[in-house]
């Protein structure tokens, strides 16, 4: 009888085990809604800065720079790869910057998505960037020029 108790405690404990939830637990997407290839659509600064010297000053980069340009690549095997024009910035006086492009550099690595949170993992610290519909956002806060948000669409 002994015996028989042991045994029905362990199914009671397996079975308390096996259908409790857990509230904390992410619940990761399908990867199919985040594959694909998408372009840089925006670098926001603040202040908004005139680079192109038109006289008319933006907050978003790609209004001022015709060279600044990237593309991101999210691909069904969780690999990804990113080319992107790489800016150089120097302070010049009132909040206002010279900003030019430089040479294009490629990075590449694995992704995981978890709940529309994009994490790119390579060899460097994971960047995060948020998915909202076909948008990937990457929120920044440096300072000089202000830099707040990288901005790519998908295709």
């Amino acid at each position: 009888m002994k015996k028989l108790y042991q045994i029905l405690a362990t199914i009671v404990l397996l079975l308390i085990a096996a259908c409790s939830s857990d509230d904390n637990a992410s619940t990761t997407s399908t990867p199919d809604e985040a594959t694909g290839i998408y372009t840089l659509a925006a670098v926001n600064v603040s202040p908004a800065q005139d680079v192109n010297e038109d006289g008319s000053s933006s907050t978003n980069l790609l209004e001022e720079m015709s060279c600044l340009s990237g593309t991101l690549t999210l691909n069904a095997d969780a690999s990804w790869r990113l080319t992107l024009v790489r800016l150089n910035v120097t302070s010049i006086t009132g909040g206002q910057f010279f900003i030019e492009c430089s040479d294009s550099d490629s990075s590449s690595g694995t992704w995981t998505n978890s709940n529309g949170q994009i994490s790119l993992n390579g060899s460097f610290e994971p960047t995060v960037y948020l998915l909202s519909s076909n948008t990937l956002t990457r929120q920044l806060s440096e300072e000089l020029p202000g830099f707040q948000s990288i901005v790519f669409e998908k295709q």
